[in-house]
């Protein structure tokens, strides 16, 4: 499948659209993060086209080890956490490919020509469209995320929750939602504290949420605690319209 691509040069641009969001999600990996060695891999490469958004996914159904999410389509620069991308061929390229060392720009991981082409594969099937991170919607999302951990007393929410970075995605061609008409196999976590996207720990009709690990969100400071491409483009974006305090003297 061909798709006509709105080619988006640069993170800036992005965040003066919409200043948008992915729940993209962050393996352990971040946590223990690894961009103090020269020669580890990419945590995040950075890519620019089509692809599927599951922020909005507040009711995916679960389905054994993995969850059915509907998701956005959209047209934008996004992002791919190396570690959880399911095509193992492409995700060993990008790995060699894009380091600490040698980082890749944007469009030049291997990762961002597969799910261009259509040539990402899982379990021998190709996929016209991958779930990846990007900032669709942030602001809005922003004012209703909440903390669910479910080692608090009297914690009553999810225990469950999906992940949906670089999952498969396929089209529903009777969607529920035409804002999302796209179903990705996200995989489920267990037991584990997370981000309630929608104001709170459960998910919407019955199902789970897609979502991202609690300690990759600082409440604090509205922020994540690592380093995320792009970022600093949409903290401007959302900040309140007003002029900078000049430099002390």
């Amino acid at each position: 499948m061909r798709f006509h691509i709105l080619a988006i040069t640069c993170m800036t641009l992005m965040a003066l659209g919409y200043a948008p969001i992915c729940l993209a999600e962050v393996d352990n990996k971040t946590k223990n993060s690894t961009h103090n060695f020269p020669n580890a891999s990419q945590e995040f490469v950075v890519c620019t086209g089509w692809h599927a958004l599951c922020s909005a996914s507040p009711d995916c159904k679960r389905n054994g080890d993995k969850a059915d999410c509907d998701c956005m389509r959209v047209n934008e620069t996004h992002i791919v956490a190396t570690t959880e991308i399911q095509d193992t061929a492409v995700k060993r390229l990008t790995e060699v490919k894009c380091t600490n060392v040698h980082p890749c720009d944007v469009d030049q991981a291997p990762v961002c020509k597969a799910i261009k082409s259509g040539q990402y594969e899982v379990d021998n099937v190709k996929y016209d469209w991958v779930s990846t991170y990007s900032y669709r919607g942030w602001c809005g999302l922003l004012k209703n995320v909440t903390a669910c951990d479910l080692k608090v007393p009297g914690y009553s929410g999810d225990l469950y929750w999906a992940v949906c970075d670089a999952a498969p995605c396929t089209e529903n061609q009777n969607p529920s939602d035409p804002d999302r008409p796209l179903s990705c196999q996200c995989r489920v976590v267990e037991d584990t504290p997370f981000v309630g996207m929608n104001g709170s720990c459960t998910g919407d009709n019955g199902g789970i949420m897609s979502s991202m690990p609690l300690w990759a969100w600082d409440f604090q400071n509205n922020t994540y605690p690592f380093p995320m491409p792009g970022y600093e483009y949409v903290q401007g974006a959302c900040a309140p319209l007003e002029s900078d305090p000049l430099p002390q003297r």
